[in-house]
């Protein structure tokens, strides 16, 4: 139930655990050796006992922390509740009740009357997505009034009920601005499990809601769903040599080059030839066969439509695979551009394996491209959290924090993931762009040197190094390189999207527009960028940017990164 929230004090001996003088623990094993327990299951108590963990995104990745003092007021809060943590089975089952949120009504503390029809307006969406993001495992509850003036507590006869979350929330004036406060707690601690901070300009209000409303739906989603349990998996039992074959094609597919795809695929091939009812090489071949694409070394026209029929080969053999929805969802992104069957693919992924890194890896883009930059930053630390070695996941880190025009922190991923691998084209081509808009020209064009050189030549690397080029005051060096990607061979994939890029930054608005409907016409697979993209930032008002972007289905309800206020809460994913 919810209770007053416990200062945390810096002088607060614990009376348990190793005691060290100061009231901080600074990593999962110094909190895991306080409480004497594996750090695993001080992590599967974060999630489903409320442990108060707070996190680091910008100072270090993946950082946590947490105060010796919270730690002992959360066992004494277990305690009167009579949960006994170290009986609970920590095995994945099949979720047996749904989660019950209830949502306090919207506190108007310190806004104008004319106000009030925003808040009503935020607070009613909020309401009607919640419930209809996930009925089966999600009970919502909510007060006749969703408004009210003065601070929102938790009535006194809901006390004692099964509520697992509460969301509580306030607007507030702030000098011309609406500020929006919103936190989602755990019932049982009153502790901190997701907060988020909006603020917006008057000029900005008439989006605000629904903008509000989509993206609170999904960052909730995300918290609660990545602390249920698995869905379990379907009975059929593979050969033993085709599993073998089939991770190896993983191996093979985790390399990211060109090389190491085709020997994915056909070891994906091999995989289903001994064994055709194994659902997993299904989608790993879809996975390839995307990537082949998203790099620009095959035509999505000629592979994706394979990509597609593997993909839902893998679920028709076992619906509750995450891996194929994953697989399926991708290529409703990025080749379909169906964002709502995306999204629905995305979520059963997360669904069915709460644990499959990808899921999340995969569902950050969808967020980020439509401006969603919290949840999709919350999505991308839960990959990481799941798998904090992976390397294109930490260049996909990066990535998001670019969309959302945070270069510092897009340099700081691309760092870690080549601390991890110094040869990593990917990480390489993206720090040139972190730089580039940092305003790092020089070092920017030798990070664009680095990964032609471990490419062996590319033409999606050459148009961005054209970009850097034009940006840098060099515009004859930058049409020399897209003259000589324009005579390239009628059979090599054009990189019509950042040859767009490039002409924006040469000024060149008419051959924007004609090279960004030719990438329409060629679904490349880099469009869904198009509305977060820092390069495209100069044409946002322009009309016929605006076709583009609706040609392709992405609203641009969202803000533009850089106006966008956000304070980070304590206790995201």
């Amino acid at each position: 139930m919810i209770k007053k929230t416990m200062q945390a004090t810096s002088n607060s001996e614990p009376t348990s655990g190793f005691w060290t003088g100061t009231d901080r623990l600074d990593s999962w094993k110094e909190i895991a050796n306080y409480l004497r327990r594996e750090v695993r299951t001080v992590q599967l108590w974060e999630k489903r006992e409320g442990l108060p963990v707070h996190r680091h995104f910008h100072k270090r990745l993946g950082s946590v922390y947490a105060l010796r003092s919270e730690i002992e007021s959360w066992k004494r809060q277990v305690s009167r509740t009579g949960v006994h943590q170290e009986t609970r089975s920590t095995a994945p089952a099949k979720v047996a009740s749904r989660i019950t949120i209830y949502v306090l009504p919207l506190a108007n503390v310190t806004a104008k009357s004319e106000r009030r029809r925003i808040c009503e307006a935020i607070a009613t969406k909020t309401l009607a997505a919640l419930q209809r993001s996930n009925p089966e495992q999600l009970c919502v509850v909510s007060p006749k009034f969703p408004v009210q003036n003065g601070q929102s507590e938790l009535p006194t006869s809901l006390m004692d009920q099964q509520i697992d979350y509460v969301l509580r929330w306030s607007v507030h004036d702030e000098d011309g601005r609406l500020r929006l406060n919103v936190a989602l707690l755990f019932a049982a601690s009153d502790s901190v499990a997701w907060s988020h901070t909006y603020r917006r300009r008057s000029s900005d209000f008439a989006e605000f809601s629904m903008y509000a409303a989509d993206h609170i739906v999904q960052c909730l989603w995300l918290k609660v769903f990545s602390s249920s349990t698995a869905v379990p998996l379907a009975g059929h039992h593979e050969k033993s040599s085709s599993r073998e074959t089939y991770l190896k094609g993983r191996y093979f597919w985790n390399q990211r080059s060109e090389e190491g795809l085709r020997k994915a695929i056909r070891c994906f091939e091999s995989a289903i030839h001994e064994d055709p009812e194994f659902a997993l090489p299904y989608s790993g071949l879809a996975d390839s066969l995307t990537l082949l694409s998203f790099y620009e070394i095959v035509s999505p026209s000629e592979i994706m439509p394979s990509a597609r029929r593997a993909a839902q080969r893998a679920i028709e053999l076992d619906p509750n695979l995450a891996e194929a929805h994953a697989s399926l969802a991708d290529v409703l992104l990025h080749f379909d551009r169906d964002w709502q069957g995306a999204d629905h693919e995305y979520r059963r992924s997360i669904q069915c394996n709460p644990d499959y890194a990808l899921g999340y890896h995969w569902y950050a883009n969808l967020l980020s491209a439509r401006g969603q930059h919290e949840a999709a930053h919350m999505a991308i630390m839960r990959a990481l959290e799941i798998n904090p070695v992976s390397i294109i996941t930490l260049v996909w880190a990066g990535v998001t924090s670019h969309l959302a025009h945070q270069f510092d922190d897009a340099i700081r991923h691309y760092q870690s993931a080549l601390e991890l691998d110094p040869q990593f084209i990917w990480a390489h081509m993206y720090m040139a762009q972190a730089l580039e808009q940092k305003g790092d020209l020089k070092e920017a064009l030798r990070e664009f040197e680095t990964t032609n050189r471990l490419a062996g030549g590319n033409n999606c690397v050459n148009a961005m190094k054209a970009h850097a080029h034009a940006v840098s005051g060099d515009p004859s060096s930058a049409r020399a390189i897209l003259h000589e990607l324009k005579s390239a061979p009628s059979r090599q994939c054009m990189p019509s999207y950042d040859i767009a890029a490039t002409h924006a930054a040469l000024g060149d608005y008419q051959q924007v527009v004609a090279w960004l409907h030719r990438a329409c016409n060629e679904r490349n697979m880099k469009l869904f960028t198009l509305t977060q993209d820092p390069r495209f930032d100069p044409l946002r008002r322009r009309s016929d940017f605006k076709q583009i972007v609706n040609q392709i289905g992405l609203n641009q309800n969202a803000p533009a990164p850089a106006q966008t206020c956000v304070i980070r809460g304590t206790a995201n994913l």
